[in-house]
């Protein structure tokens, strides 16, 4: 076996541990809070030392931005993965729009969400993590978006920023704060498509050249 051939199986290995690492913290965080999880209790759970652990994330606060680096970057996969969507402005808005929702309702974001409310305030670092892994990122690329359709004048001009925000919050008005108390379960496609039909519809009427 080559030098180069057994680094690149070196570095597969590596990233397979760091994976799996991922996965047990996330689960981990999920089930026990922020607060309740500790570096201790995720090598536990993995069968390894705190030594191992902490070679591949330094902090929990390392280890929870790899979570949210994970689940953040699957939404935006899911999100900006437009193959087979028309170029209509339109057809966009609305897998952008049931993308969101869907995500947004997932129960695995929904008890992140949690999460981020419950503890921010006593771990500040909680939810500027959660904010730059994923709603700011998000938000930047639609603002890119929504820019895109200022400039080409199928949008009104206006502040890309703020169009790409109502856009989102019109998307799951009235279902994600219902979804995060509790009180609301899960969509049928039918409600699904009328509320992510709705939200593009008022946002087009708005934002109409």
């Amino acid at each position: 076996m080559t030098l180069a051939a057994s680094a690149s199986r070196r570095e597969l290995k590596r990233d397979a541990r760091r994976d799996a690492i991922i996965d047990v913290a996330r689960d981990c965080f999920l089930s026990l809070g922020y607060a309740g999880t500790s570096m201790s209790a995720v090598a536990a759970r993995l069968g390894g030392s705190k030594g191992t652990l902490y070679n591949y994330f330094p902090s929990k606060e390392d280890l929870f931005a790899a979570v949210m680096e994970r689940q953040c970057g699957e939404l935006q996969d899911r999100l900006f993965d437009i193959s087979g969507v028309g170029d209509a402005p339109r057809d966009l808005l609305i897998h952008y729009a049931r993308s969101i929702l869907d995500t947004l309702l997932s129960p695995t974001a929904v008890a992140i969400q949690r999460i981020v409310v419950a503890e921010s305030e006593r771990f500040p670092e909680v939810g500027r993590t959660f904010f730059e892994c994923g709603p700011r990122m998000v938000m930047s690329r639609m603002s890119a978006y929504m820019q895109e359709l200022m400039d080409a004048g199928r949008l009104r001009p206006g502040d890309p920023s703020l169009a790409a925000q109502q856009f989102k919050d019109l998307a799951v008005s009235g279902v994600y704060t219902h979804r995060l108390w509790n009180v609301l379960q899960e969509l049928t496609p039918e409600q699904a498509h009328e509320q992510v039909s709705t939200a593009v519809d008022t946002f087009l009427r708005a934002y109409a050249p």
